[in-house]
């Protein structure tokens, strides 16, 4: 059962201890990063902050379209982990991190921030 878990819990306390970001904004997770996580079980949350005609343009594989300005009024309503893997990204780094911040403040520790938003994504994307 614990095996499951080790590299998920393993990651995120990674990325805690190693975060240059820290508490300030949240911390954060970098595309590599995620790629390794998304090969574990159980799958991270992944959560697209952008507006749903950007979502729809193209986004993360399994994201879940949730618009900044709405992630507060609907957060009780998505049913999160408390301290599973929750990752955000966006286009604009800093509202990815305010919002990483309100999810990491109302308990959720699992929550982090792609680090390059959806354009490091597609980068790597680009590159492969």
């Amino acid at each position: 059962m614990l095996g499951k878990w080790l590299l998920p819990i393993l990651i995120l306390l990674a990325i805690f201890v190693f975060s240059n970001q820290g508490l300030k904004g949240g911390p954060e997770i970098t595309v590599l990063e995620l790629k390794q996580l998304l090969k574990s079980q159980p799958q991270p949350v992944i959560i697209d902050l952008r507006e749903p005609a950007l979502f729809n343009q193209g986004h993360i594989e399994s994201a879940r379209s949730v618009p900044a300005q709405q992630l507060k009024e609907k957060l009780s309503l998505l049913g999160l982990p408390k301290m599973e893997p929750i990752i955000l990204y966006s286009d604009d780094e800093a509202r990815t991190r305010e919002a990483t911040r309100l999810l990491y403040d109302q308990g959720y520790g699992g929550a982090l921030s792609l680090k390059g938003g959806i354009a490091a994504w597609k980068a790597t994307m680009d590159n492969r």
